[in-house]
This record gives structure tokens, sequence and C-alpha cells, in this order.
């Protein structure tokens, strides 16, 4: 399971990455076509925020996987090495927790949008749940793999933490 779970995440995490490409082309295309040919679309920025969200929700479980987030580590630098590991588990089980909240939230949020209809009143006015679809489909993924990566932490070898994972190339 542990497997099915990593694949998942690397897939959306090069999805996510050719999303960011995508976004750099429709926002250039717009660029071009409003200065330099007074014809701006009326597509490309809201179909690139579209795009942004689910790229940078669903980028955010690969980067859990390979231990690429952001850390602070003033006081964990300090502590020994079975106290650190443990740090990681709860910090791992403190992710999983809140992914999961923002699945349970986000999942009304975006069925009462899908069940009322509800647009985002732009000139292209897209349903607004697809991109409020993003929290639970993205946000779950986050919770999976966060928990993955706690059982991995807590079950390594005493005195080992797992190193992170790395891209495959």
């Amino acid at each position: 399971m542990f497997n099915v779970i990593d694949r998942l995440s690397r897939y959306l995490g090069t999805l996510a990455g050719w999303a960011y490409f995508v976004i750099a082309l429709m926002l250039g295309y717009e660029v071009l076509m409003r200065y330099a040919f007074t014809a701006p679309t009326i597509w490309a920025e809201e179909l690139s925020r579209l795009l942004l969200v689910w790229a940078t929700f669903g980028g955010a479980a690969i980067l859990v996987h390979r231990r690429q987030h952001i850390t602070i580590t003033l006081v964990t630098d300090m502590l020994g090495p079975r106290a650190r590991r443990w740090q990681e588990v709860f910090a791992l089980l403190f992710v999983a927790a809140l992914a999961a909240v923002v699945v349970k939230d986000g999942s009304g949020i975006a069925y009462d949008s899908f069940s009322r209809g509800r647009t985002t009143g732009s000139m292209l006015d897209m349903p607004a749940w697809w991109a409020q679809a993003s929290l639970p489909a993205c946000f779950l993924l986050l919770c999976l793999q966060s928990l993955v990566e706690a059982a991995r932490v807590a079950l390594a070898p005493a005195g080992t933490t797992p190193p992170p994972s790395r891209p495959e190339h």
C-alpha cells in the first residue's frame, strides 16, 4: 500500500510540475496578446489560476515524501537522535491530522458549490467546485502520504531514520 501512495504522489508531483510550465505559457501568451496586439484573452488568467491551485496542492504530497518542505530546525537540531525521530513522527502525524480536517471541510465546500451550481462569475463562468475540489482530493493524498512517512520513520530500525526519498530519474 505504501508503494501505491508513493507512486500516486510522484505522478501528481510530475503533473504539478508540468502544470506550472503550462501556466507560464498561458500567462506569457496573455501578456503578448494584451500588450502587443491589444487583444486580451478571456481564458488565460482564470485557467492559469485553476491550474495553479491544483498544481500547488497536488504537489504537496511528493514534497512530504521527499522531505522537501521548509523546516525550521533551531530546536530539533539540539535533540538527540531518538527524540528527533519521534519529533518527526509527531510532525508528520500533525500534518496528516490537519490534512484530514481540510479534506472534511473542503469536501463540504466543494459539494455545496456543486449542488447549488455556483460558478466563478467571470467571463468563463466556470463551476466553482472545479477549484474547490482540489482541497479534498489533494489533501487526502497529503494525509495518506504523511501517514506513510510517519510509519516509515516510526518503524525504521532503532538508531536510524529512513532517508528522504529522492526523485527517480
